[in-house]
């Protein structure tokens, strides 16, 4: 058999799993002839094969599961009946609860650390079995786990992978390594009353992020809405329409909070700078802070740093010779610092404008000058960064970091991800406004990512507020449209992969179709929204 590995040819003479073609513990999976395989997986014929690493996306995502799974029959073995929950994303990992009889101590996160090390020294298999729906369901009911059984009723199809660590069995919305000997890297540390879970040790603060997760988690308990589970029991006892309401209000209810605290200070903050990643909601959430501050008598101003743009000829480029307009170099700091400083001294100026078509900065024809119950609302993707704003006093700015921060899970092991909540909006919002095919999107998404995480993510413990955008009853009205556009995915397209695990995550939802508020965050990616349709 000829295979093409990574570009070269080689010759098997009889069947072999990838593992033993490829034995590396640094490669965890294949893409064999555009699919996406296990280790596990038998060659039997011609094919072409590219090796998924450690590093890539879809290999961090195999090892965070696999991590899971063995965390998962760690726990089982030292407290089998306690329920174990991985509830949200923490400091490059997983912030994880277990709920025994008796509180969870540091010497005992220590000690499941120590018990994961042993597994994987032994080298104890990871075995996929088949369930029909009928099997699965009934296995996972008599186990207990009430919400994965319903999960698999919605998405309905014939056969399903159940996998086996030992006498330890759990359903996986993804691939596995193909034993525990993978995991060589391990970290595991006490943490608010839970643990962090992750490959690798971190030192990122990211306290305010955690409360802000922390107090959804806590709604989402208040309101009986926790997981995917739960949301889809809503929409088919026909309640999606009163969890709109609810999450609406929610949104409401803490931009009230958030104007009252800047009211608190209106002496003072002269500037609001927001900044977060992409579809999270910055333009509408812009829209409805300056409405509740109307309320208390403050009258915003809106600026855009996109405004104080480098000339196009100015911008600084990436290796590939692109320009990168993502860097903070490509932003006028002077000349936005010089500007911002002179507005919240009263004094006039010369507003500048930048035009996207000719890549050159122009002035507006009439100064602005800002008055005493004026305050400035700047939103931009280098908001929290010091440098941005180093001209102006800290007591004259109040920074403001959003993101779609959701508290649902899928079930009590699975989460979903922030980063794919946020895709599925970008998906829907470049097919509305822009014309983009789910393959363009996916297809830029790793540029999207690459500024985040360069440009925002290690500045958001600088807000003096984090505002969450996720709204628990979203994903059953974006499903319709997010499923239709990723099924056009051509099985050729370097995006393929990653718009069928979209798919396939999208599967678990039931999907509904409401009319939703005109004010409403999610008018930004379905549209009909009060403030650009007037």
């Amino acid at each position: 058999m000829k295979l093409l590995i990574d570009g070269s040819v080689h010759v098997i003479n009889e069947p072999m799993t990838l593992e033993e073609i490829n034995s590396d513990l640094n490669i965890v999976a294949a893409v064999v002839d555009g699919k996406l395989r296990e280790k596990n997986y038998l060659v039997t014929k011609d094919c072409a094969i590219k090796w998924v690493t450690l590093e890539s996306s879809d290999g961090k995502q195999i090892y965070e599961r696999s991590l899971i799974l063995l965390f998962l029959y760690t726990c089982h073995k030292l407290y089998p009946h306690a329920h174990i929950k991985i509830e949200h994303a923490l400091q490059d990992g997983l912030y994880c609860t277990i709920d025994k009889e008796a509180c969870l101590k540091p010497s005992e996160v220590k000690k499941i650390k120590e018990q994961m090390q042993v597994y994987v020294k032994d080298d104890i298999k990871i075995i996929r079995q088949k369930f029909n729906q009928k099997q699965a369901i009934q296995h996972f009911i008599s186990n207990g786990l009430v919400n994965k059984a319903k999960l698999l009723k919605v998405r309905n199809k014939e056969e399903y992978s159940v996998y086996k660590l030992d006498d330890y069995e759990d359903y996986f919305f993804g691939l596995m390594v193909p034993s525990t000997k993978y995991l060589k890297e391990i970290s595991l540390e006490y943490f608010s009353f839970g643990l962090r879970l992750a490959r690798k040790d971190v030192t990122i603060n990211q306290y305010k992020l955690f409360n802000c997760m922390q107090e959804y988690e806590r709604w989402g308990e208040l309101i009986h809405v926790s997981s995917i589970a739960n949301v889809n029991e809503v929409v088919q006892s026909n309640r999606l329409k009163e969890l709109m309401l609810m999450s609406e209000a929610m949104i409401d209810k803490k931009l009230s909070e958030l104007a009252s605290i800047i009211e608190k200070d209106k002496k003072n903050i002269r500037m609001i700078l927001i900044a977060g990643p992409s579809s999270a909601g910055k333009t509408t959430f812009s829209y409805r802070l300056a409405i509740h501050l109307k309320i208390l008598g403050i009258e915003p101003v809106n600026l855009s740093m996109d405004d104080f743009y480098l000339n196009r000829e100015d911008t600084p480029k990436l290796p590939d010779g692109s320009y990168d307009f993502e860097s903070i170099e490509a932003v006028d700091l002077e000349l936005f610092n010089e500007t911002i400083l002179k507005l919240i001294n009263q004094e006039e100026v010369y507003l500048p404008r930048f035009n996207f078509k000719t890549g050159l900065r122009y002035y507006d024809q009439k100064p602005t000058t800002l008055r005493k119950n004026q305050v400035l609302i700047i939103e931009g993707i280098h908001g929290l960064n010091p440098k941005t704003s180093s001209y102006i006093p800290k007591y004259a700015k109040f920074k403001i970091y959003i993101n779609a921060l959701t508290h649902l899970n899928y079930d009590e092991h699975h989460r979903i991800s922030t980063s794919d909540y946020r895709l599925i909006r970008r998906i829907v919002r470049d097919h509305q406004f822009r014309n983009w095919s789910a393959t363009q999107t996916i297809l830029h998404w790793p540029k999207v990512k690459y500024g985040e995480d360069h440009y925002i993510y290690p500045y958001q413990e600088e807000a003096d507020y984090i505002f969450n955008t996720s709204m628990v009853y979203e994903l059953p009205v974006l499903k319709p449209i997010a499923k239709s556009l990723l099924d056009e995915v051509s099985m050729d397209s370097a995006a393929y992969l990653e718009a069928n695990r979209l798919n396939k995550l999208l599967d678990y939802i039931e999907g509904a179709n409401i009319s939703i508020p005109q004010d409403s965050l999610l008018t930004e990616f379905v549209g009909n929204s009060i403030f650009t349709n007037e």
